[in-house]
């Protein structure tokens, strides 16, 4: 029998403080361009404490040396173990491309308009050259889905390959995915082999009288699903619609496995052996639902 790991509690209550946090803010300021610092703060304090001390986490732009650059990224993961920081001595931060490891476009809001923009970015990122080594990995994170997650999922595969995101999670309605290669290592057959590229969601694990894991069909078509939710042992989890069936997402689950995938890849990309918490997840904590 597959069970829930530690781990997986633990991250439920990682996502709980950060969405509290999240919250409060939005509560309390109306101007939609600081609740969108607001997040990307959230998450980028979260990520200072995940990735390992040789990196760091800032916002800025990524330069090359001929002088041509990205547009502002909102978070930035670059190696400051083994560079200089030269271009680091203001709050408008420059990052050399050779120095940056993966770049992060965050939104509150996820919609056609926002996934577009972010295409945008990758470009913007991929027309720069280094001098050595890789261009950096370009990553998607969203708070709150603006529309049905199959219509999202269309606007990412419909997406020219060199504006999709590397990987990417839509926190609130529990949706992860991104180019296989880069989940294969963490989430192994889960991802099928049928694309490339892959949208999936992590539903709520549930336990009927028997002990075995079912998923969190909803049966009920709630009167408005946009803000429904349910009580499980102790945690509120959101009703989404995907396709003609009502599903109970885990939203904790899915930031996890984008942060697994982002650590994972953020070491075998400097040739550095995986992270150990990699062992940590197995059985229910990797079911995903590809849509």
């Amino acid at each position: 029998m597959n069970s829930i790991s530690v781990v997986e509690e633990y991250w439920s209550g990682v996502l709980r403080r950060l969405q509290a946090e999240v919250d409060i803010f939005n509560k309390l300021i109306k101007h939609w361009g600081e609740r969108g610092r607001e997040n990307e703060l959230s998450l980028s304090r979260l990520l200072e404490n995940l990735v390992p001390q040789r990196y760091g986490v800032g916002s800025g732009m990524v330069i090359d040396s001929r002088d041509e650059y990205s547009q502002q990224t909102d978070i930035v993961i670059y190696n400051q173990a083994d560079e200089p920081a030269f271009l680091a001595q203001s709050n408008q931060v420059l990052f050399p491309i050779e120095n940056v490891r993966a770049c992060i476009e965050v939104k509150t809001t996820v919609n056609k308009d926002e996934i577009k923009e972010s295409g945008t970015k990758r470009r913007s990122l991929y027309r720069l050259t280094p001098k050595r080594g890789q261009h950096p990995l370009f990553h998607f994170v969203g708070y709150t889905p603006g529309q049905h997650a199959d219509t999202i999922a269309s606007h990412l595969r419909n997406l020219q390959d060199t504006d999709k995101p590397d990987l990417f999670c839509v926190v609130d309605n529990g949706m992860i995915g991104g180019r296989s290669g880069l989940l294969r290592p963490i989430l192994g057959d889960a991802i099928g082999n049928d694309s490339d590229y892959v949208v999936a969601m992590t539903y709520l694990h549930e336990r009927d009288v028997s002990g075995q894991r079912q998923l969190g069909k909803y049966h009920q078509p709630p009167s408005n699903f946009t803000e429904a939710r349910v009580l499980y042992q102790g945690g509120s989890y959101p009703i989404v619609k995907v396709g003609k069936s009502w599903m109970i997402a885990e939203p904790s689950r899915a930031l996890l496995l984008f942060c697994a995938c982002l650590v994972h890849t953020l070491a075998t990309h400097e040739g550095k052996h995986p992270p150990a918490s990699s062992h940590y997840l197995s059985g229910a904590t990797l079911d995903i639902t590809t849509i």
